[in-house]
């Protein structure tokens, strides 16, 4: 997402209300004929193996939890990666040095982006160094420990949209209705949703491609078919997101689309698990209309945004839209009995109260048990591009490895023997310093597992647990408070520095 710098609030509001205003006319349908094209034979078929080995998988959406092979509640927190993959040379170039990082801070999942455009530059031609390297980097964070979702990524379409700033549909997939846009992902297209939100071309492109009027949702599912034949055998990999941030009518464009997604994908690769999202205007908290999947395996994945931070770059502290929002996603998550994971969050390090703000959005996945990856990690942040694509400067790390004011490290329940009942962390800006976790044990499940920071809690934290015959020790090595017993019983622990 965007940090906006330096616009006037007046002129803010004006601008946002001629988008919306010009969103109004867009989103409908154009009434300019299509020009005649027939669509495109089905190309040859791929050298790729046809039908991958079933490997048993890593995570399953079990109601409204992830749950391991051994029954273990698995909450997810972890990090997308990376911002400047968005643009050429496309590649992530993620080390075995980023991945023992990110496993340090206690991560345990990555969002892996995959652009369209760089695997099917041409339609038909397919780059499969490009899958070959997006592979490997999967395979190197499950290494670390860390569960993979691949997430098929777009911002307003395509480069050669949304007047040159967006990213992920190929050149050859924009809509002969419109006008290509020259690429121009350079700070000067910072403010970026509005220059979306205001070109004909990202609209009409969107439209058809929900009609396949160009052949363009067929190549999708193609596209979709071939990839899923390499991941389905990557270990760690454990589903899609299939679609960044769509626009499209939730009901009868995207439904069917996910539907049809799912179909190809689970095709090759029948345990991936399928996360949702619903309209891109469902960042800034709003509740989506997309409705219940027809199919399982099921996890929905929003995004949350604070517009109004994101506008003056400070945060003030208030509690309220972030809690109207999650109240939005957790209710959808219920209302469909599928996991919550929160797809990207976050704020630019140079926002005010930028630690504060995150640390607030964490709280409210602490207090809905909820998993989530934050936005975003680039190793190759600099101070003249920032993240590489727009102006945008997310990135949690420096080069050096060094945390920036936008995260901070903190304790989650990892791996839960049982039910999670309530989690709750305090760090010392908040007035303490202490987590406290509660759950329904299952002893059949195994052991446990709350990832304790190290440089949180030193070694002689103090632990309390109960009931008496209940015992939790401290893995320093694995960073972990590690907990088991031998019935089955509601476990409450609580961990403090012993300074308190």
């Amino acid at each position: 997402m965007m940090r906006p710098r330096n616009i006037p609030p007046i002129r803010l509001t004006r601008r946002i209300a001629a988008a919306l205003v010009l969103l109004v006319f867009t989103m409908g349908r154009d009434a300019t004929p299509v020009e005649p094209w027939s669509r495109p034979g089905a190309p040859a078929q791929s050298p790729l193996i046809p039908s991958p080995a079933l490997r048993p998988p890593a995570l399953f959406a079990a109601g409204r939890h992830f749950v391991d092979p051994t029954g273990r509640v698995v909450i997810l927190r972890g990090v997308n990666v990376t911002g400047d993959s968005k643009v050429p040379p496309f590649r992530p170039g993620l080390t075995a040095i980023d991945f023992a990082r990110l496993q340090g801070l206690g991560m345990n999942v990555i969002r892996l982006l995959f652009l369209w455009e760089a695997y099917e530059p041409q339609a038909g031609y397919y780059d499969e160094s490009y899958l070959a390297e997006l592979q490997a980097t999967a395979e190197a964070a499950w290494a670390h420990g860390m569960y993979v979702v691949i997430d098929i990524h777009q911002d307003g379409f395509s480069r050669y949209t949304s007047r040159g700033s967006g990213d992920g549909f190929p050149a050859w997939a924009v809509s002969r209705r419109g006008r290509p846009s020259t690429p121009d992902n350079s700070p000067s297209s910072r403010y970026w949703p509005v220059l979306m939100a205001t070109d004909p071309t990202t609209h009409r492109s969107f439209q058809d491609f929900f009609t396949d009027a160009l052949g363009v949702r067929t190549r999708y599912l193609l596209m979709l078919s071939r990839i899923s034949v390499r991941f389905a055998e990557t270990q760690g990999v454990i589903g899609y997101d299939l679609m960044n941030e769509p626009w499209g009518d939730e009901e009868h464009e995207l439904a069917p689309l996910y539907q049809d997604a799912t179909a190809v994908l689970r095709a090759q690769h029948p345990s991936a698990i399928m996360f949702l999202e619903g309209h891109v205007t469902t960042n800034s908290g709003l509740q989506t209309k997309l409705p219940p999947p027809r199919f399982d395996g099921v996890a929905y994945a929003p995004h949350y945004y604070k517009p109004l931070t994101l506008a003056i770059n400070r945060w003030y502290g208030s509690p309220t839209t972030a809690q109207h929002a999650f109240a939005n996603m957790t209710a959808k998550s219920h209302e469909w009995n599928v996991p919550l994971f929160l797809g990207e969050f976050g704020v630019g390090a140079g926002t005010r109260n930028a630690g504060g703000y995150v640390a607030h959005l964490y709280d409210r996945l602490d207090a809905c048990l909820a998993s989530g990856a934050q936005w975003n990690y680039t190793p190759r942040w600099n101070d003249q591009t920032k993240d590489g694509w727009n102006g945008e400067d997310f990135s949690i790390l420096d080069p050096a490895g060094t945390i920036r004011p936008n995260f901070r490290p903190r304790p989650y329940p990892r791996h839960t023997a049982g039910t999670p009942l309530l989690f709750h962390y305090q760090d010392a800006s908040q007035g303490g310093c202490g987590l406290s976790f509660a759950w329904e044990h299952d002893p059949s499940r195994g052991d446990t597992e709350i990832f304790v920071p190290n440089l949180i809690f030193p070694r002689h934290a103090a632990i309390t647990c109960s009931p008496s015959d209940a015992v939790c020790w401290r893995d320093e090595a694995r960073q972990l408070l590690v907990c088991r017993a031998t019935r089955p019983t509601t476990i409450r622990v609580q961990m403090t520095p012993s300074a308190y």
